[in-house]
């Protein structure tokens, strides 16, 4: 911690017997509820995060799968099409179309590996004209 003088509690002059921490001094601190209740705090109830089950794949195991359903194939069909002698810009453009094509198929390969669960259906809502 760095110690300054403080001029404005000596009357302007400098005393070295004054010392007060850099940065004034320490804000108060939220107030203590001792006796009260633990619990959520008062104005509402702080929102609850779903437990993932055991075994349950994270983050990075749908990011790899993502890695591998959208982009290895894209990657696949460019290296192939340039390695049978199709031009830079036509190979580069089928092998978007089939990273658009894995992009749209990523979801339901989630759905089917019981990664993410399927959307429940609406009910059929009345709609009067």
């Amino acid at each position: 911690m760095a110690l300054e003088e403080n001029p404005a509690r000596s009357g302007g002059g400098s005393r070295p017997d004054s010392p007060v921490v850099a940065g004034g001094p320490a804000a108060p601190g939220p107030p203590d509820h001792a006796g009260g209740p633990a619990g959520p705090p008062p104005g509402g109830a702080r929102p609850v995060r779903p437990v993932r089950p055991e075994g349950a794949p994270g983050m990075g195991s749908i990011f790899v799968l993502a890695f591998l359903v959208i982009l290895v194939p894209g990657l696949v069909a460019y290296s192939l099409l340039r390695w049978c002698g199709l031009a830079i810009g036509p190979a580069g453009l089928l092998g978007l179309l089939v990273i658009i094509v894995g992009l749209g198929f990523f979801p339901s390969v989630l759905q089917r590996l019981g990664w993410v669960r399927r959307r429940r259906g609406r009910p059929a809502r009345n709609r009067r004209a």
